[in-house]
């Protein structure tokens, strides 16, 4: 380029990566870190429609056009209008921070690339194909690059984009260190123990406790599916049933507390109509009473019926909510009336 001159043109038409391959050796690599064209095209007919084609006016004349193109891909075929062709290509360098950005970059007049010019571009002479190294650097400029060209708002898009951003990075990383197995390795191993992290965490972990849930829930089901059998079986032939709220009624939402048995607490209540008073048995929480415990005790003591042996009136049983009601015996501890001979946990 002319240095001197006030509408300066390239001499040489030099795209990036356009390398003379000798003996495996490369000529030259030019401005790696930008990965940029700047483009001179020759049109024979205006364009007015484009405004990708920055007009350049010192170098054109009544029937020959000449326009400036810089944006991203622009140099590329499909962005040619059928009356242009291609007078110079030259790499546009990255010269400064805005480089990380495409914006400042699309469009940009003759006048910035005159600038960018006479500042001049970088390049790598000798270098081997396939020793070729990036930087850690460079391969993250690559990608933030690339977000700030994409970037978008929506959620399922920006972790899309993640994605693709992080395996484009590990990917710059191993592709820089091809022929060399003992800096390969090392990129590849954090890649892998990265993806089997990601992977323990948002998918076995979560389907691990998935799993485990379902386990436990299916356990719970079988206890009140029988349960709730036996009682509908037992609904005309044993004890009333009561509703939980029925239970809070009936105790006063449990104010009036009797005792603590080791298998709950004993509550006093009242059964209106009639004011029969009751002392209600909560199991609710006890580990030791299971659905087998509960339907021995409302088969055996429902159907006893003894002067000397405490009534069972009710029992009350809502998913693991479950409450005996019986007659309430005004002199002594419950327990004297409602243990049996045989180990029971009312």
């Amino acid at each position: 380029m002319d240095l001197y001159s006030s509408c300066p043109l390239p001499r040489w038409n030099r795209p990036p990566y356009s390398f003379r391959v000798v003996n495996d050796e490369m000529e030259v690599e030019l401005d790696p870190l930008s990965r940029r064209q700047t483009c001179f095209l020759k049109c024979s007919r205006e364009v007015k429609d484009n405004g990708m084609y920055m007009p350049v006016a010192c170098l054109s004349s009544n029937d020959t056009y000449v326009y400036v193109l810089t944006g991203y891909g622009s140099c590329s075929m499909e962005y040619l209008e059928p009356s242009c062709g291609y007078l110079a290509m030259t790499p546009w360098p990255c010269h400064s921070p805005s480089c990380w950005d495409y914006e400042p970059l699309e469009n940009a007049s003759y006048v910035d690339v005159v600038k960018s010019m006479r500042i001049g571009f970088a390049v790598q002479f000798p270098f081997r194909y396939d020793r070729m190294s990036r930087s850690i650097k460079e391969c993250l400029i690559l990608q933030f690059r690339f977000l700030s060209r994409f970037y978008s708002e929506d959620a399922i898009s920006c972790v899309l984009q993640i994605i693709v951003v992080d395996g484009n990075f590990w990917r710059c990383l191993l592709d820089s260190r091809v022929g060399d197995d003992a800096l390969s390795v090392v990129p590849f191993v954090f890649l892998s123990v990265k993806w089997l992290a990601v992977l323990c965490r948002f998918v076995l972990a979560p389907l691990a406790v998935l799993i485990l849930l379902a386990h436990k829930y299916w356990k719970t089901r079988i206890t009140i599916d029988a349960v709730e059998k036996f009682l509908r079986m037992q609904q005309m032939l044993g004890p009333m049933r009561y509703a939980y709220t029925d239970i809070t009624t009936i105790t006063s939402h449990f104010r009036d507390k009797l005792g603590q048995g080791g298998y709950g607490s004993v509550f006093k209540g009242v059964i209106l109509p009639g004011k029969v008073h009751v002392a209600v048995k909560m199991l609710e929480g006890n580990p030791n009473c299971n659905g087998e415990d509960f339907i021995n005790e409302v088969s055996t003591i429902g159907r006893i019926h003894h002067v000397n042996v405490v009534r069972l009136m009710g029992f009350c049983s809502e998913e693991m909510r479950r409450a005996l009601v019986y007659e309430y015996m005004p002199q002594g501890s419950l327990d004297k009336y409602i243990f049996l001979a045989k180990k029971s946990f009312s």
